[in-house]
């Protein structure tokens, strides 16, 4: 044996144990990355910036018989066909979100709005989200928020002609009914006016002044006389 191997078969539990401690301290780190700290290195933020609030808000008034939801990820109303490879699409959609969902009550989404960030957005990320929510049945439109568009085109693009024709018809059908009742009341008013004050006794009025005056001097005025004794 020469010298040179004589030193590694020394130097071997050196290494091990140089090994060992390099381990330990590895899984020190990842435990301490693990650990929930006391305090957080958090802070609140708003949930839209004031161009994205803009249009909530609009899209709000907008589609007032609907729900509008806030960046929202779209495997959570879009999934893969079950197949092999619906694991990969999935994680491939799974980071594509929507700025704004339009969502009906039965909790199904019409249409997705994106506003675009300060650096615009891509023509290949517009192109994606128009073609996948398209083969949904799904409509996407792109808003600017100085330039929003007429409220009935966005209605009818994300609900059908035939759907807005149907909620036109309902409210005026609710108007009507509305005018309706207002004018019945009016009427009821009106009648409660123009009855004569005779016709409603004042509080307090005896009950007898409707009696008929033959009537007062037999059994509803009692005799001051005494009774007379039987012979």
């Amino acid at each position: 044996m020469n010298i040179d191997s004589g030193w590694l078969l020394a130097g071997l539990p050196l290494i091990a144990m140089l090994c060992v401690l390099y381990w330990l301290r590895l899984r020190w780190v990842a435990r301490q990355k693990r650990r929930i700290p006391r305090h957080w290195p958090l802070h609140a933020r708003g949930l839209v910036n004031s161009e994205e609030l803009r249009v909530w808000r609009w899209l709000s008034e907008t589609f007032d018989d609907h729900d509008v939801m806030i960046k929202v990820a779209v495997t959570r109303f879009i999934r893969p066909h079950a197949s092999e490879t619906s694991l990969y699409w999935y994680g491939l959609l799974k980071n594509i979100t929507c700025t704004f969902s339009v969502c009906s009550e039965d909790g199904h989404v019409v249409g997705c709005v994106d506003v675009p960030k300060s650096f615009g957005l891509s023509q290949k990320a517009r192109t994606l989200k128009e073609d996948l929510l398209a083969q949904c049945g799904i409509s996407y439109i792109v808003l600017n928020p100085s330039r929003l568009p007429n409220a009935v085109e966005i209605r009818n693009e994300f609900l059908g002609e035939v759907a807005e024709r149907s909620r036109n018809l309902k409210r005026e059908e609710a108007a009507a009914v509305a005018a309706a009742r207002v004018s019945l009341q009016k009427t009821l008013v009106q009648q409660r006016r123009m009855r004569k004050p005779s016709d409603f006794p004042e509080y307090g009025e005896s009950a007898t002044s409707s009696v008929p005056s033959h009537w007062k001097d037999s059994f509803f005025i009692q005799s001051n006389s005494r009774p007379a004794e039987l012979q």
